[in-house]
């Protein structure tokens, strides 16, 4: 069964300007994405998503070649997981 990925409870967020600003309430730590990782975000806001799904629609919506978005969302997933904001579900 493929992992997939949810936002943790740990964390509030909103948008502002086209970017997500999200607080880890745990660590009083603040972030903030870019517009890539923005659509990470709402998407693993309203479901949770395998990382092939986020890559399709990373392609869908951006300018990127496949490699090189999976490369990054790869990086960017393991960020979010670290500091306690996503979590795996499977």
């Amino acid at each position: 069964m493929e992992t997939t990925y949810k936002l943790s409870d740990k964390q509030v967020s909103t948008s502002l300007s086209g970017e997500s600003v999200i607080l880890n309430h745990e660590k009083g730590s603040y972030y903030t994405l870019n517009e890539v990782g923005t659509f990470v975000w709402k998407t693993l806001e309203t479901k949770e998503a395998t990382e092939a799904e986020l890559i399709t629609g990373i392609l869908e919506n951006f300018d990127v070649v496949k490699e090189e978005c999976t490369a990054d969302l790869n990086t960017l997933l393991d960020d979010l997981i670290n500091e306690g904001l996503v979590e795996k579900t499977k």
